[in-house]
């Protein structure tokens, strides 16, 4: 796979600038030419237009484009890479399906395919090889509490049920004594307390040889945020590429820290999001869970990941070890589910 097969994925970023280098970044022209692409771009500016009312939020002093490593990316992994774009202005978690397209559900591979929607802007792209860990965690939140009263009366109802009349006063007595001591212990053990003599119902549930059946149950709270991480190792061989892994790592930092706004600096400005998209020959990778819009909450980068740091005559580092951490700023309900995620 050369790096023509990486035009379909490349050209679904949003901004004109990065449309218009597709095709020197996806040349035919192979590896040796791949570099001059970030030289030709350095010098063009996404956004011209002096009025944008966003213009503030997307503007990209850096002026990165899109950039890959390693630079014959296409021709590793058997098609497949991952691709990272920052900035993804217009998604909202209450009101943007889970690529932020829209409001409308649809399949798969569809939704796959579908560019950002009209409000969704993309500042720079990158495209790195696949990590070796890729996975996904879907949690729920659950708090045990008890069910006091409501949960003792059903427990009542449901013991008396096909009883005979003794039985079922019997069963009742039993549970009403439960709710007295449990509302006894809550108005009695915390007034007593309050005059440092202790819990007397405790006490008397011991002396007893009972305990107060607490009834806990789990209580569903909501869904948990995903998280994703990714650990990328760069031994950049030539000069462009240790340009690339520079670029990449500055991407990374610049769009995960925040603006000071105001002559005070009183206000920050939210970070950029990051689209996460998992590749395979210039497609997303569909077998795959799809990725909303997320944060990028940290960025470990270690120029001595072997224990010493080594570098080449420039300065550059021969061996660097990047890890990016993201939380997506999405609840995920069944019908992201239904829809990739």
């Amino acid at each position: 796979m050369a790096f023509s097969k990486l035009r379909n994925s490349l050209s679904n970023l949003a901004t004109p600038f990065v449309a218009n280098a597709i095709n020197n970044f996806a040349s035919k022209q192979g590896a040796k030419d791949a570099g001059k692409v970030a030289a030709q771009l350095k010098d063009k500016g996404p956004f011209k237009i002096d009025e944008a009312p966003s213009q503030k939020l997307i503007q990209n002093p850096l002026k990165f484009n899109p950039v890959q490593y390693p630079l014959d990316l296409g021709d590793n992994g058997q098609g497949h890479y991952i691709l990272f774009e920052s900035g993804f202005i217009g998604y909202s978690p209450q009101t943007s399906n889970l690529l932020g397209n829209d409001k409308k559900t649809r399949t798969r591979a569809a939704k796959a395919a579908a560019k950002l929607g009209d409000k969704s802007i993309t500042t720079s792209g990158i495209a790195l090889y696949m990590p070796n860990s890729i996975k996904a965690t879907y949690t729920q939140n659950y708090a045990d509490e008890s069910s006091e009263v409501a949960g003792a009366i059903e427990a009542i109802n449901s013991s008396m049920d096909g009883k005979g009349s003794a039985d079922q006063i019997k069963a009742a007595l039993e549970g009403t004594a439960g709710i007295a001591i449990l509302k006894g212990k809550q108005l009695l053990g915390e007034a007593v307390q309050l005059v440092g003599a202790g819990d007397p119902i405790k006490f008397l549930q011991k002396r007893s040889g009972n305990a107060l059946n607490p009834r806990q149950e789990q209580f569903y709270d909501s869904p948990g945020f995903r998280n994703f991480s990714y650990t990328f190792d760069f031994w950049p061989r030539n000069q462009k590429e240790a340009k690339a892994v520079s670029d990449i790592i500055e991407i990374f930092k610049y769009n995960s820290a925040p603006g000071l706004k105001g002559d005070a600096g009183a206000l920050f400005e939210i970070p950029n999001y990051f689209r996460i998209s998992y590749m395979h020959r210039g497609q997303v990778n569909t077998n795959l869970n799809l990725i909303s819009a997320c944060y990028c909450n940290s960025v470990d980068v270690d120029y001595a990941p072997d224990g010493q740091p080594t570098f080449f005559p420039d300065g550059q580092p021969v061996h660097t070890r990047l890890t990016v951490g993201f939380v997506e700023d999405r609840i995920l309900t069944k019908n992201d589910i239904i829809q990739g995620a």
